[in-house]
Order: C-alpha cells, then structure tokens, then sequence
C-alpha cells in the first residue's frame, strides 16, 4: 500500500518500496456486481471503519482519474485510502470519494466528475481551461498537499505561488488534453505529431487489445502503474517548485527592484546570482507593472567566469528579442568586436543578437548601456 508523501526523502523511500506494495490488495469481484448486466467493479480488501475508499471507473484509464487519484490519497483525509474502480451508481454511493465517474461535481462530499452537462467548472485565478478529475482534486486539495513539502500553513503566500505555479505548468495541459481542447487557436495540422506528453503514456499503460490477459486484475495493475507515473511526476514538479523554482524568483525578484541601481533607465538588470530567471522574469513584470520593460539582463558563466549580456524575448515562447544587440556588433568575436563596439574585452555576439558576452561585468555592462542607445 502507498503512502503518504510528507517530505521527499519520504517520498524516495515510499516509491522504493513501490514494487513491495500493492494498491489494491488482494483485487475480488464485488457481489453487488454479481449481474452480467451490470458493470465490472474491482475493489481492494479493506477493514471496515478503518480505511477510506476512493472511486473511479473502471475500463480503459486515462492520465487524469490516476493522478487525481494519488493525489486525493497524500491528503490527510484521504491518506492510503483504498480505490474502488467500477460504474455501478449503487457501489459509488458508497465510497467516500468518487473521481471521474458518476455525474456529478460536489466538493462537500468529494464527488469530482467533469463529464455530465453543463459542467463548466474552472481553476479560477485567470485560468479559463475547463478542469478534468485531477483539476478538481487538486484545486480542493492542492494547498493541503504543497503546504506539507513546504511544511508551512496552507495560507502562507509561498504555498499560493506554488499553487498557482503548478497548475499552469502541469496540471493545466491534463485538464485540456482530457478534455480535447487544443493548445492553439487554429485550424492548421499540426507540422509534427507529439506523443511522448505525460497523458500519452498513461493512455499507453492500458492493456493492449492484443494482450492476451484481459482481466480486471490485469487491467486494475495498469492503472496501478498509471498512477505510479502520473504521480511521480506530479511530486518532481512539486519538488522541482519547491527547490528550484521559489528560490530563483526570489532572486530575480531582489534584483529586478535592484534595476535602477544598473542602469537609471530601468531597463538593466544583474542577476547577482545565475538562476533560471526568464519565466520569472516575465511573470513580474506583469505582476509588479514594470514599465519600461527590462531590455537586457547581465549574469555571469559560471564555466567560463566571463559574463552574459542577453536580450529579453518579447515572449516567453518566442525567439524575437524586445531591442536585439546591435546589428553591427552581430557574428563577430575578440578583438574585432572591440574595435567595432569600442568596449574592451568583448567575447562575442550571436548572429541573431540575442546575446553577447565579456571578459568582465563592466565590459559587459557598457555593452548593454551602449545597445540601449543605438
């Protein structure tokens, strides 16, 4: 049996015991699915009155009822709960929780389908992607969860960041794929096929048409394994969140209130320390209204020892630069990119402008200064 995750070094512990453990242990027919007529449910023993049961359907399986269902059970209320996979409206009147399957949303008693009509339930937050069963878990349940790897209180602003961070930049492409909506507004075919996303290989656990064990036991081992990836993923980006990612946007952040100590324009900023600061970036410039809008940020190659002066994209998904370098300054290295730019000690500058590099800070600074006036 899984686990709870409090902590990552419980969390590598718990997933070395994976293949020790079982989630539904031992899998038995349900009596009250004894009629041929009715559909197949699976459930794991249990102990009355002293584990939970979690539902969801049973058939073929897709990536937003397994992460919703290891994520519902890192919950306190939820913790190593037992799944129920079935269709059967009397079984799912049962359970304690029921995800992707029976009809109905209501969180008060933890019912979380997103496929009868009229559902249109969103994240919120300025988010208008309609949730699927993991959406709506981790919107209820979301807080509760980073707010144990961050060991703080569900109200602490860092657990809001986290919480807003992740679901854009995981749970939000599961929410839309599960519910078929494209990730561009256009009618054009796509120049290349991608099936290597988290939701594809899911879908690619479920036992093979041409498997000759088609069982409900086999079946409920897929969507076992399913949820063992859906889930390890989802705690690397919270990890990945938690180690990475609420570190550097407090770095960027100090040095972009820093900006005006660069450069008096505003349009300067140093990291003082290398991070990943692009995403960052953009994100508080929206947030904190910066204006005018930074130009070129400097930090230092921690190889080389030398420094990097780099335009910033007009978008996080574009290539094009806000000011590129100098065009004159564009392919040419050393001594001759000196002479031309009039700044000692230049390195390079790349064809498309978007980044150059100096021996020194200063060096690099007069580069960026000097790409602001031409």
């Amino acid at each position: 049996m899984f686990t709870v995750i409090r902590s990552f070094s419980h969390f590598q512990r718990a997933f070395a015991l994976r293949h020790r453990c079982s989630l539904f242990s031992p899998l038995m027919a349900s009596a009250a699915a004894a009629s041929p007529k009715k559909a197949r449910t699976t459930v794991a023993a249990f102990s009355a009155g002293d584990k939970k049961r979690v539902g969801t359907h049973n058939g073929s399986f897709h990536c937003d009822e397994a992460l919703g269902c290891f994520m519902i059970r890192l919950t306190s209320k939820f913790a190593e709960a037992d799944v129920v996979r079935t269709r059967d409206p009397q079984v799912l009147e049962t359970l304690d929780a029921v995800l992707d399957v029976g009809g109905v949303y209501d969180p008060s008693r933890d019912w979380f389908d997103h496929h009868q009509k009229g559902f249109q339930e969103v994240f919120g937050y300025g988010f208008s992607t309609k949730l699927s069963s993991a959406g709506l878990v981790y919107k209820h349940y979301g807080k509760e969860i980073i707010a144990k790897e961050l060991e703080r209180e569900e109200s602490d602003p860092d657990v809001q960041r986290l919480y807003l961070a992740i679901y854009k930049s995981f749970i939000e492409g599961i929410d839309a794929i599960d519910n078929g909506i494209n990730q561009y507004d256009t009618d054009q075919p796509p120049k290349y096929v991608n099936n290597t996303h988290l939701s594809s290989r899911v879908g690619r656990l479920n036992p093979d048409w041409m498997e000759p064990d088609q069982s409900s036991e086999k079946e409920d081992s897929c969507f076992r394994k399913a949820m063992d990836l859906a889930g390890s993923e989802f705690l690397e980006s919270v990890r990945f969140h938690v180690r990475s990612w609420l570190p550097a946007r407090s770095i960027v952040i100090e040095c972009l209130n820093s900006r005006h100590e660069i450069n008096p324009s505003g349009e300067i900023m140093v990291l003082n320390r290398f991070c990943p600061w692009k995403l960052h970036l953009f994100e508080l410039e929206e947030e904190l209204k910066v204006d005018p809008p930074i130009k070129y940020v400097l930090y230092q190659d921690e190889r080389s020892q030398s420094w990097r002066v780099q335009a910033m994209a007009i978008a996080p998904d574009k290539f094009e630069s806000r000011k590129a370098l100098p065009s004159a300054w564009r392919g040419l290295r050393d001594d001759e990119l000196s002479e031309h730019s009039g700044i000692p000690g230049c390195v390079f500058v790349h064809m498309s402008g978007f980044i150059g590099g100096n021996k020194t800070y200063d060096g690099a600074l007069a580069m960026a200064k000097s790409a602001l006036k031409l």
